[in-house]
């Protein structure tokens, strides 16, 4: 399963890292409770934890159509965080990973904001977003931030309503969308 590590390319890449390699380790799932439903094909589970090698995500609940990871939807609510090791991480209130064929092609975290992290690496300096939503497009390598969007490193902070972040290019759009001088920029000399 790629969930953790091509999840956690979602906070890897914030705003600025390349995709993980897709990793051979267990995935272990462990939960105050569960309730799974094979007739339905259908998972509920409070106090969630998923770990695969240093990537670990953890949620209040989660509840899953298809049981599996080959073609499913996995819902975590409350409090979910996503740590991707040392490369970032991801807390939002909900969020929802999306599996076809084996492989995990959409992760939308929702929040109060949703909030993103990029840790420093020697490739990269750190650095931070939130928006009310943010949506990682696993085939187009794309991180949408949807609303009262904010962008930030140690020299510049971005606001708009829309940011899309080409992870592949390195690079990003701000969108106003149609909002007279929406785009926001703060930068240090």
């Amino acid at each position: 399963m790629t969930a953790l590590v091509a999840g956690g390319s979602l906070v890897a890449a914030t705003p600025v890292v390349q995709r993980p390699a897709t990793s051979p380790e267990t995935i272990v799932v462990n939960s105050v409770s569960s309730n799974i439903d094979y007739v339905t094909n259908t998972a509920e589970f409070t106090g969630i934890a998923i770990s695969q090698g240093d990537s670990r995500l953890t949620a209040e609940r989660a509840s899953a159509t298809a049981v599996g990871f080959t073609n499913s939807e996995w819902t975590f609510v409350g409090g979910v965080v996503i740590i991707c090791g040392s490369r970032g991480l991801l807390r939002a209130d909900q969020a929802t990973l999306q599996f076809r064929e084996g492989e995990l092609t959409q992760v939308t975290a929702i929040g109060s904001p949703a909030y993103i992290e990029r840790r420093r690496t020697d490739s990269f300096r750190s650095g931070h977003g939130h928006a009310d939503q943010i949506t990682y497009d696993v085939k187009q390598h794309t991180i949408r931030l949807y609303g009262h969007a904010q962008l930030a490193d140690e020299r510049t902070e971005i606001s708009a309503p829309v940011f899309i972040y080409d992870v592949r290019d390195d690079g990003f759009q701000a969108d106003s969308q149609g909002e007279r001088w929406g785009v926001h920029i703060k930068t240090l000399p």
